[in-house]
């Protein structure tokens, strides 16, 4: 490969502000060159990948910037702390197929029985 383009390639991923592209193309390169991955299925990987990282970073972003008073996740959720909470209907939300749908959720419950809770799962 000729090291002068590759220089230039990664200066120009930097100055593009392509960090998952740049962090990541050295390895993946060397195994694209031993498997003789086609251009267009190296292209779309990297993209594909860049494209990944920057919505998670967008994510995170929104997430920090939204001033959460703490992060919260369903893999970390102790179900058995709340046994009336139909863990399959929670993740059924989780899917957000209710948004796809045009459909409403309301949570319903007398104070203290962590409806607002959920509502940071459901992000």
């Amino acid at each position: 490969m000729n090291e002068l383009a590759y220089d230039r390639i990664k200066d120009n991923l930097e100055i593009l502000g392509m960090k998952n592209t740049l962090m990541i193309i050295d390895n993946y390169l060397e195994s694209a060159i031993h498997e003789k991955t086609n251009v267009v299925d190296v292209l779309d990987y990297l993209l594909t990948q860049e494209a990944k990282a920057k919505r998670g970073r967008a994510s995170e972003n929104q997430i920090r910037m939204a001033g959460f008073p703490f992060r919260k996740s369903l893999d970390t959720f102790d179900f058995s702390f709340q046994p009336s909470i139909d863990k399959e209907q929670i993740m059924e939300l989780a899917t957000m197929r209710f948004v796809e749908n045009r459909e409403n959720v309301v949570f319903l419950g007398t104070p203290g029985v962590g409806k607002t809770h959920w509502l940071y799962f459901l992000e």
